[in-house]
């Protein structure tokens, strides 16, 4: 028998997962972030 506050107890919350959608946006945004950083350094080269 497990005592209080062992792991493993039923009330505990698990942590959300964040959802495919707010995933998929996080891994966009992040892609978008890199391409601007690109596009900047390549202007800073053409000047």
């Amino acid at each position: 028998m497990k005592k209080a506050g062992e792991p493993g107890q039923e009330n505990e919350i698990p942590e959300p997962k964040p959802s495919r959608l707010e995933e998929a946006l996080k891994i966009i945004e992040e892609y978008a972030k890199d391409l601007r950083e690109i596009i900047k350094k390549l202007r800073q080269h053409l000047q």
